[in-house]
């Protein structure tokens, strides 16, 4: 399962913030998610200041998706050795670049969609946020 936000299409293997959370273990849930995807997105700004062929100014990866799956491990495993060498960004280079602030509830013409395929949602706030 993947976290997701309103950018990105119902799907029964993501998993989507609550809408109205009603209960505390919905509300922790939603927190947790928030927080990961910030996490997640702080990366994401990171690599696309790093390596500017995954920023959008940079141009886009025209390559299968596993060779663009090997590019990002690629850019991942360099980022990581630059850091363990402390080696700086490039002036230019803005690590905030690309991250995105806050989720956004899917909208409602979504909800119905949303509910009938988020057993997956509930069933992990059940097991991990009662």
């Amino acid at each position: 399962m993947a976290i997701r936000d309103s950018g990105y299409p119902n799907l029964s293997w993501l998993l989507t913030p609550v809408r109205n959370p009603r209960t505390r273990a919905e509300e922790r849930y939603n927190d947790a998610h928030g927080r990961t995807r910030r996490v997640i997105e702080r990366t994401f700004g990171l690599l696309k200041a790093r390596f500017r062929c995954l920023h959008m100014t940079g141009g886009s990866l025209f390559y299968s998706l596993k060779k663009v799956c090997d590019i990002i491990i690629a850019c991942s495993m360099l980022h990581n050795l630059a850091l363990r060498r402390q080696v700086p960004f490039l002036q230019e280079d803005d690590p905030d670049d690309g991250v995105v602030a806050a989720v956004e509830p899917v909208d409602s013409d979504e909800e119905e969609a949303e509910e009938e395929e988020n057993d997956n949602r509930e069933s992990a706030i059940q097991q991990y946020f009662q």
